[in-house]
């Protein structure tokens, strides 16, 4: 079939349904029941060899003009080799998963973005069906997948991800070694879940830092006693702490495996240090000098984290160990932010820290964890007069 010579045109008559054309010759034994019909604005060519469906892409664009020629020389020489027994039903052979992965990337190695299609293909898709034969990955697996992502990840980011997987799928069906695309089509919800928001306590904080060990213990402690978002943890340098000023210096994240600015113009900003998070901080410096990084936090081989996805291994473990139950690493931030409310720093101190927009986005953030704090102020406080007790008071006695 592969060697269809366009030279031979047989008269047919034609039927259009549902954007499906088929072509039959009037007076034959058997009718090849051969249709064009169009797949993501590709033409494609199908028919029935002993009652079995074969789909052939003709690698063109699905316009009138290539129906037209399609209809004219190539259906009616599928329709000869059918009848003549040219044409198998037997199936080519399906390979394993990574042989459409490595054909989807050398598809991609011109684009800019190449480095974040391959991150996602290696890192997330191709642990999940690697040495796996494309045929036997059923779409009902695909869709339990995307369910579970769905807890901790974004239905937009799930989306593009599932995007990336049917595309691997697709080349699957552009060789003709599977029949139908199981990634393609599976619905996601639009509405975004809300990251679960549960801070930890005072004494779970204490159990997090006296338990973690090495790096990840210093991590942590910048983590609770800044509310620095990971991205940017991982991205500090030896060159952003201020010891002299007890400042620390947020310029830059890590996402992805690339350095960029912080996720808004307002999250550049000065950090207070704060005496308990010194030793933490001396500690990391000096295992940085020690592997001649600049980069504070490292992996094993002295190289920057590509995500602070790859901390969340310990920190699960660490909560296990901890027995607390699991919560998502982001809760550091939000420990910190609570805390420090709680501890009497105003709010637009809290927010500046935070690197938010304004007052209000941590007010709408964090209001319902500080409903009470009203009721903690003393209550020898003057509103109006600079001393505790009122002077028109003191006279009257």
């Amino acid at each position: 079939m592969n060697n269809i010579q366009l030279t031979t045109c047989y008269n047919y008559t034609s039927h259009e349904n549902a954007g499906t054309v088929l072509y039959r010759r009037p007076g034959m034994i058997e009718n090849p029941r051969v249709s064009l019909f169009n797949r993501n604005g590709i033409l494609y060519v199908q028919f029935y060899v002993n009652g079995k469906l074969k789909q052939k892409s003709l690698k063109k664009p699905y316009t009138k003009e290539n129906v037209k020629l399609a209809k004219k020389y190539i259906v009616p020489e599928i329709e000869k080799k059918i009848l003549l027994g040219e044409v198998s039903n037997t199936n080519k052979t399906a390979k394993n998963f990574e042989f459409y992965v490595d054909i989807y990337l050398r598809q991609k190695e011109e684009l800019k973005s190449y480095q974040e299609y391959y991150n996602i293909v290696m890192h997330q898709l191709l642990p999940l069906f690697k040495h796996r034969n494309i045929s036997t990955i059923k779409r009902g697996e695909i869709k339990a997948w995307v369910d579970e992502k769905l807890q901790t990840v974004t239905p937009k980011r799930v989306r593009h991800i599932l995007g990336i997987l049917s595309a691997i799928f697709e080349i699957a069906v552009e060789y003709e070694h599977i029949r139908t695309n199981p990634a393609k089509n599976i619905k996601l919800p639009h509405h975004k879940p809300k990251r679960e928001m549960k801070p930890f306590s005072k004494e779970e904080v204490a159990v997090l830092l006296k338990n973690a060990e090495g790096q990840f213990k210093n991590y942590l402690a910048i983590a609770f006693h800044t509310g620095m978002r990971p991205g940017e943890i991982i991205a500090l340098t030896i060159s952003d702490i201020d010891f002299d000023n007890k400042i620390i210096n947020v310029n830059k994240r890590i996402r992805k495996g690339v350095i960029d600015t912080p996720k808004t113009k307002n999250s550049i900003r000065k950090i207070p240090l704060m005496d308990e998070l010194m030793p933490y901080l001396k500690k990391q410096i000096k295992i940085a000098k020690e592997k001649k990084t600049f980069t504070l936090f490292t992996t094993k081989n002295a190289k920057p984290y590509h995500s602070s996805d790859k901390l969340h291994n310990m920190w699960y473990e660490l909560l296990q160990k901890c027995n607390i139950k699991n919560r998502v690493m982001y809760n550091t931030r939000h420990t910190f932010a609570t805390q420090a409310i709680k501890r009497g720093l105003a709010i637009y101190i809290v927010s500046q820290i935070l690197g938010h927009k304004n007052v209000q986005e941590t007010l709408t953030t964090y209001a319902k964890f500080i409903n009470n704090e009203h009721l903690q102020i003393d209550r020898k406080l003057s509103i109006f007069t600079d001393s505790v007790t009122d002077s028109s008071s003191e006279s009257a006695k």
